[in-house]
């Protein structure tokens, strides 16, 4: 019986040294791993490590458990994510600057979960490069449904970016909600409501031929027709990172330009002719990287002037290309505080463009 009662307290001992043994922490799961999928135009030239920098960028996976890490670097700290679980409501997630442990769920039932993660914020507000996930125990990744064959390309400034649709009533700044919110933006939207695969090539304050301020690309400021081909649009020339438009060759691509340029017209007025042929030559560059796209052009939702509105509409005419279309934008003019578009404006704005883009592509 002694002999018994030892090899019991044995093996009790045993038990619990086993139970108060620390637990290995969760291996870390590469960005590149196929079951992971990049969303937006990316930095992926080390494909372990992507940067991302566009708004509406971001990442996408499928998992059986019950929580979620995601392991990031952020190079400022203005970027914020949008965290979406099985298309439910959007959460908002604040990076700090350097690393970050972002918790992407926690406590969910052990079922499937879809979850998607968007860069919230614009590019000149920092970039971020995702470094690897975490999955709580037991858990495993599973396959992604196949994207949508539709594609749709938004190519724009901080409208398009989706800045001010977070504005607040009071007018003031609160840095734990960021006034930009690219997952509500009107391309984000439509593409959502038109089950399109979207990307968002947009930089506030730039314009066609100038940004806000009047800088061009002699003064290392990229413009839109230089940063349309960029993966990382960036004001110093070592920064810039080229896009492959081979990757992504879109139904449609919707152009909103004009807003910035049209900042100055009081002081500096654009020479009219010079900037028509300047938007001639940037539908001629578009169409050669992208020969099968629908391309639609508008003014855009906060300029009045009547000529930017004609000037856009001159350079579809004189491009000569029966596939660019003129959309006419309303003016939604912010909330007073603002003058780029509120959430619930952006949502108008889809409601307009939705139809035309319905027509045009027989969707």
């Amino acid at each position: 019986m002694p002999h018994r009662r030892i090899c019991l307290s044995l093996a009790l001992l045993l038990a619990l040294c086993s139970n108060a043994r620390p637990q290995s922490p969760p291996a870390l799961i590469p960005i590149n791993d196929s079951h992971l999928r990049l969303m937006g135009r990316a930095d992926d030239r080390d494909p372990a490590h992507p940067r991302l920098a566009y708004p509406a960028t971001g990442l996408a996976f499928r998992f059986k458990g019950t929580g979620a890490q995601l392991q990031l670097t952020a190079d400022t700290p203005n970027s914020a994510l949008t965290i979406v679980i099985d298309h439910k409501a959007p959460t908002l997630q604040i990076l700090k600057p350097g690393a970050n442990t972002v918790t992407i769920a926690e406590n969910l039932d052990d079922f499937a979960h879809t979850v998607e993660i968007y860069k919230r914020t614009e590019t000149w507000q920092g970039s971020v490069t995702l470094e690897g996930l975490t999955l709580s125990p037991n858990a495993t990744l599973l396959d992604l449904p196949p994207l949508p064959q539709r594609k749709l390309m938004f190519v724009g400034d901080s409208v398009t970016c989706g800045v001010g649709i977070d504005n607040n009533a009071q007018c003031t700044h609160d840095p734990q909600l960021p006034d930009i919110n690219a997952y509500e933006s009107y391309g984000m939207l439509l593409g959502r409501r038109l089950d399109a695969e979207t990307q968002l090539v947009c930089y506030g304050g730039r314009g066609l031929v100038r940004d806000y301020r009047g800088f061009v690309l002699a003064d290392n400021v990229v413009n839109i027709p230089d940063f349309f081909t960029l993966a990382i649009a960036s004001d110093k020339p070592e920064g810039r990172v080229p896009w492959d438009a081979g990757r992504f060759q879109p139904d449609a691509i919707f152009m909103s330009i004009g807003t910035n340029d049209m900042n100055l017209e009081k002081t500096k007025p654009l020479d009219e002719i010079a900037w028509v042929a300047a938007y001639v030559d940037f539908l001629h560059k578009a169409r050669s990287l992208y020969p099968r796209s629908l391309i639609f052009v508008t003014e855009g939702a906060i300029v009045t002037d009547p000529l930017l509105a004609r000037m856009v509409q001159r350079a579809a005419a004189q491009s000569l290309d029966s596939r660019v279309i003129y959309a006419p934008s309303e003016h939604y003019p912010g909330n007073g505080c603002n003058g780029h578009p509120t959430g619930i404006q952006h949502r108008h704005m889809a409601d307009d463009f939705e139809v035309t883009l319905r027509r045009a592509l027989n969707w």
